[in-house]
């Protein structure tokens, strides 16, 4: 058996561990099976060497929250910072869309995903085109299938729906599936249930988007505001629909949803009475900067939310309110912006967090024995010191040349 054998000037194994002049050694089926100093190559050992020089190998980054199918939306939407005004603009635009568009999008986003040293993305797909999409293009996802309904009485339908859905996926080893429950403001406690029970009758997944607009907030706890109107004139809101009185995540803590662990989405708002429910029921968060930033949101509580102990990943939302797909542009756009995040926790929140929050904590996120070769190259300049390695990625040092996953090469910058 061919072992693979990458070598460069650093490997950034875990956030806080650097090895200098290493190597990262792949067996069958493209698994770890050593990190360690480079000892150089016996005579007649049958390895496949690649040194990639001024280099360091990272983790495979871990885009936790994605809409890859929206990425054909870049710069096609009106400047708003109303998240309202945003969602009908989405809403109207994706009306106009074939499946060959979503298709396309979801494709291209992919690629983006690839080319920044992405390896594992948590999607959300709206179309169900997604799986197909996705199949053959080396990149590892889990895909939540999404589901909307505020009509108690189409409950047995969309589930109906949702299980075909989930019975076409083809067998693919990179793909994984999902539940997505869009939101409590799209979808009635009917069918949030009923997701719920059948992501644990299936052992899937749930993922949903919480607390992500002061709308929301306003919504459940009164009935009121632009999230209503909103709703109302899109004729998707029961005349009997009454608000929960409740924060976003009380409301799912009162349905049973937090009982699946779910990936919640956004927790742009979120207090110290919503904290103890997410902490106990062992949920993770998916926190997306600049599409917080887009929207002119109030200060993240990810400091708060960390400090609880609870799992906090990364994620870039889509290009309908973000300008890039690359997890680095993210960490390094919040290493900018929150001063109160050390380098090594905005690294594990983009690696070893989001595998975590994701179902794969075990075997991604870090370079170890028994985990999966999946990796990004960065080259670095010549005077590269190995001393605070990660803060000087996080502050602009590094450029991706090549993504692995599973030991095979999946994307490299290829030199004009």
């Amino acid at each position: 058996m061919i072992r693979k054998v990458h070598r460069a000037r650093f490997i950034l194994a875990d956030p806080d561990l650097v090895l200098q002049d290493a190597t990262v050694h792949v067996g069958d089926p493209g698994r770890i099976c050593r990190v360690e100093p480079w000892h150089g190559v016996h005579p007649g050992s049958d390895i496949e060497l690649t040194d990639w020089g001024s280099a360091v190998i990272i983790p495979g980054l871990v885009n936790a929250h994605s809409h890859l199918e929206l990425t054909g939306l870049h710069d096609e939407l009106t400047g708003t910072r109303s998240f309202v005004k945003w969602l009908a603009e989405v809403v109207r635009r994706r009306r106009e869309w074939t499946p060959d568009d979503y298709l396309q999008s979801a494709r291209a986003g992919a690629r983006m995903a690839l080319e920044s040293g992405t390896t594992l993305v948590g999607d959300i797909s709206a179309s169900g085109l997604t799986q197909g999409a996705l199949s053959g293009t080396k990149l590892r996802a889990m895909i939540f299938e999404e589901v909307l309904g505020l009509a108690p009485e189409g409950t047995g339908k969309v589930l109906t729906e949702l299980e075909r859905r989930i019975a076409r996926n083809e067998s693919d080893p990179l793909l994984t599936g999902g539940v997505s429950p869009h939101a409590p403001y799209s979808v009635s406690s009917q069918l949030y249930r009923g997701v719920a029970e059948l992501a644990k009758r299936k052992a899937l997944p749930l993922a949903t988007h919480l607390a992500e607009s002061r709308a929301e907030l306003e919504l459940l706890a009164s009935g009121t505001g632009e999230l209503r109107d909103f709703l109302s004139q899109m004729a998707v809101l029961p005349k009997e629909w009454t608000a929960p009185g409740r924060s976003p995540v009380r409301y799912l803590e009162s349905l049973g949803v937090l009982e699946n662990a779910p990936l919640l989405i956004h927790c742009n708002y979120v207090d110290a009475d919503s904290i103890a429910p997410i902490l106990g029921g062992h949920c993770s968060v998916a926190y997306c900067p600049r599409s917080h930033s887009f929207f002119g949101h109030e200060t993240h509580p990810v400091r708060d939310l960390l400090d609880a102990g609870i799992n906090v990943a990364l994620g870039t939302d889509s290009l309908a309110s973000n300008d890039s797909l690359s997890m680095l542009d993210e960490m390094r756009f919040l290493r900018r912006k929150r001063t109160d995040l050390k380098s090594d926790e905005i690294f594990r929140m983009a690696t070893i967090n989001g595998a975590t929050a994701l179902g794969f904590g075990s075997t991604l996120g870090r370079l170890r024995r028994g985990c999966w070769a999946d990796m990004a190259v960065l080259s670095l300049p010549e005077n590269t010191s190995g001393k605070y390695l990660a803060s000087q990625i996080l502050e602009g040092s590094g450029e991706c040349i090549a993504t692995i996953v599973r030991g095979e090469l999946a994307w490299q910058k290829i030199e004009r």
